[in-house]
């Protein structure tokens, strides 16, 4: 074995090693916060396992389809990604690339780009019932809650009342919720229907009502601070999404542009390159997708 060819296996062994510590990150990352939603949201922990990597990401997609109230299969989920898991391979074999590179890429590209597509669609439903809740549902309810003193009339009149479609959708599967014969209370229906949901300002509101009615604390005043507080925090967050988002659209055109040229080129140019040429040329994309993978991992966080 030459020193050449030492250094092609010693690079592809940094690399596999780098990736799969990333993936191992990610899935670490995954898993713990599922676990504090399980402590948080009291949910039973047999929800959120997984046997396996597959079954793991059919999970996530699944979440996001609920919110969006997609019907979810995950056959059909399987041939979505088998789908552009050929396109982008078929994509690789016309590029020249060699098959394992292709199997790699072709997957990576699939099953990132069809996750990401379904999380940024769900993000930005969550954020339309949040603020239709906070601006529109939350007023309707503090008026009746005062006059009544009664959580399913406040219910049953924001579910008439509301405009927003997907909210108004939302809001009938609470009042069929509360008529179940399961729930003792309004407020045992409320609070199983916003950990369903899985929107995180609307179970900090069921929450602090089940509480509030325990303690005999106004219902009515604890929603308007509620909304008020939220709704700050919310336009906060639109703010920071909105500048985080700019950035990072930067760095995706940036490397798209860059990385999918070096890329395109290579198959036709590397005969023409010599070794440590080549050596540097892999080293920069290195480099361009860790960087890249550092930027997700900041945009989660802003938009977890």
């Amino acid at each position: 074995m030459t020193i050449i060819a030492g250094a092609r296996i010693f690079g592809v062994l940094v690399t596999m090693a780098l990736a799969i510590w990333a993936i191992g990150r990610e899935l670490q990352n995954v898993e713990w916060k599922q676990r504090i939603r399980v402590v948080m949201e009291e949910r039973s922990e047999t929800q959120g396992r997984v046997g396996n990597l597959w079954r793991q990401y059919l999970f996530r997609i699944k979440v996001h389809r609920l919110i969006l109230d997609k019907p979810y299969k995950a056959q059909i989920v399987s041939i979505h990604v088998l789908a552009l898991f050929l396109l982008f391979f078929g994509i690789t074999l016309l590029l020249h690339y060699f098959f394992v590179i292709g199997l790699f890429v072709s997957g990576g590209l699939s099953l990132f780009l069809y996750e990401r597509f379904w999380f940024n669609r769900a993000r930005k439903r969550r954020e339309e019932i949040t603020a239709a809740w906070l601006y529109e549902a939350v007023p309707i309810a503090v008026h009746v809650i005062t006059a009544t003193k009664r959580l399913d009339q406040a219910i049953l009149r924001m579910t008439q009342m509301t405009h927003h479609v997907h909210l108004k959708e939302k809001l009938m599967r609470l009042s069929e919720v509360m008529h179940a014969p399961q729930f003792a209370t309004p407020e045992d229906a409320f609070l199983f229907w916003a950990n369903d949901m899985a929107i995180r300002d609307i179970e900090y509101f069921a929450l602090a009502t089940k509480e509030a009615k325990k303690y005999n604390v106004p219902i009515e005043q604890l929603w308007i601070d509620m909304a008020d507080l939220l709704g700050k925090d919310l336009e906060y967050k639109r703010g920071i999404r909105a500048q985080t988002a700019h950035h990072r659209s930067g760095g995706y055109i940036f490397y798209g542009m860059l990385a999918g040229t070096f890329l395109v080129v290579y198959p036709f140019t590397s005969k023409f390159m010599t070794e440590s040429t080549r050596v540097l040329f892999w080293a920069v994309i290195g480099v361009m997708t860790i960087g890249l993978y550092l930027i997700m991992r900041e945009s989660q966080r802003i938009d977890a």
